[in-house]
């Protein structure tokens, strides 16, 4: 009989089932019974519209006034910051007006004497003065472009008193001239048109022109006598000549000198016009009686 028996080393102990479920194992279950009552529930509901539409009409007030509250914080930050923002504007702008207005203090300080002289002076001189300028307002139609030629379309026509060559104006300067003339509707061709040929004059330099449309909002000046004697920032101004448009109506600005043309920066903001004013004048009887003064007798 042997003294030391060999030991043997015991199996692994294998796991017997638990009959109980675990907590996690019970709270998945519950989820999952949750989720298909609530599919039921839900797809039952959907389907009885007695209890749906106001379910649905609560839900809605519900989910509004929550988005309402949580976005209104946000809404009423966004109105401060344009209000200080638009205020620091305004205050520039104030700032900048103040100063305009001061220097506009003083030339109408320097003005008002040299207007008392000019009018002194044409009195002794026996020069006739002209009355004031009538116009009519009337409404932009349309501003077609057919690539060419660029034209308003304005209200009134020839039971409206419109004619041929009236010149059209806004309050920043020249626009065009009267093209052609229907019962209702009248044309207005532009000054930056092709077609378009004004009589200038600049107002520094004392230099007649013709300012030429190219069909951009950069006119071009022809026929200068001396371009050396122009500035670029010199005032434009027609001229007179011509019949047409009366003299020292604001036309533009001389931008730029490029290969020996003159450039000139309209006033009129041609794209924000809504009414235009047709002047009162008669330049056909104009030509008529420049015709007549130049025929031979």
């Amino acid at each position: 009989m042997p003294l030391f028996l060999p030991h043997k080393k015991p199996g692994p102990i294998k796991p017997t089932p638990n009959p109980y479920p675990s907590r996690f194992q019970r709270w998945r279950q519950s989820v999952w019974l949750t989720f298909i009552f609530i599919l039921l529930l839900g797809g039952a509901v959907r389907f009885y519209k007695p209890l749906y539409d106001p379910l649905e009409q609560i839900l809605f007030e519900k989910v509004v006034f929550l988005q309402k509250s949580f976005l209104h914080p946000f809404y009423q930050t966004r109105i401060l910051l344009q209000s200080a923002q638009q205020l620091v504007y305004l205050k520039e702008k104030h700032a900048r007006l103040v100063l305009i207005n001061e220097d506009l203090k003083k030339e109408l300080q320097a003005l008002k004497p040299l207007s008392h002289e000019n009018k002194v002076l044409k009195q002794l001189l026996n020069i006739p003065v002209q009355d004031g300028l009538k116009y009519r307002t009337v409404r932009v139609l349309a501003s077609p472009y057919d690539g060419l030629h660029r034209f308003f379309l304005i209200e009134g026509g020839e039971k409206d008193g419109v004619i041929k060559d009236q010149a059209v104006v806004v309050e920043e300067g020249i626009v065009g001239r009267i093209e052609k003339v229907g019962k209702y509707l009248a044309r207005v061709l532009l000054i930056t048109d092709l077609n378009s040929r004004i009589p200038v004059m600049t107002t520094s330099s004392k230099q007649k022109a013709i300012l030429s449309g190219n069909g951009s909002f950069l006119s071009t000046l022809v026929y200068v006598n001396d371009i050396s004697k122009l500035q670029v920032g010199e005032k434009v101004v027609t001229s007179g000549l011509g019949g047409i448009f009366p003299a020292g109506f604001p036309v533009g600005v001389i931008d730029s000198f490029d290969h020996g043309k003159v450039k000139v920066r309209l006033y009129v903001p041609f794209q924000d016009i809504e009414w235009v004013q047709i002047l009162n004048l008669r330049p056909q009887e104009f030509h008529r009686e420049v015709s007549s003064a130049l025929e031979d007798k």
